[in-house]
């Protein structure tokens, strides 16, 4: 499980898909499992989460989804949103994670949540600090 979670995998993939294999990796889910759904399914909320790699690239934000039971990388579930098309990116601190709102030029919001520390990849923390660096 924990092999997906290693940097050269994660760039290697990246690399496949023509993208830069030394930026920026952090592991990140959609906002699915909400409170309002974990209290009408329990625990099978989390199972309409998505959970992405998100690299930060020169031109935008590569998004490469991940396998719901592997962890493993979805070459042909990504999507890359260019630094034009984002009209502001939003991170808002919790107690283990931050929520991330992107909101794009036609004023879409989505929203992410990245915890702050990821078991098995050592990286989380520090590309955390990044990410709020650049757009926190």
């Amino acid at each position: 499980m924990f092999k997906y979670y290693q940097p050269d995998y994660i760039n290697r993939v990246k690399a496949e898909l023509g993208y830069d294999s030394d930026s920026l990796n952090i592991h990140l889910r959609n906002n699915a499992a909400s409170f309002g759904r974990i209290m009408l399914l329990g625990h099978l909320a989390a199972l309409t989460s998505k959970f992405y790699n998100l690299s930060l690239e020169k031109d935008g934000l590569l998004f490469i989804q991940r396998s719901t039971y592997s962890n493993k990388l979805l070459k042909d579930k990504s999507f890359f949103i260019s630094h034009d098309a984002i009209q502001e990116v939003i991170l808002k601190k919790g107690p283990i994670s931050y929520k991330m709102t992107i909101i794009d030029s036609e004023n879409k919001k989505t929203h992410f949540l990245i915890n702050k520390v990821l078991l098995g990849a050592p990286w989380q923390k520090e590309s955390l600090a990044k990410l709020i660096e650049i757009y926190g």
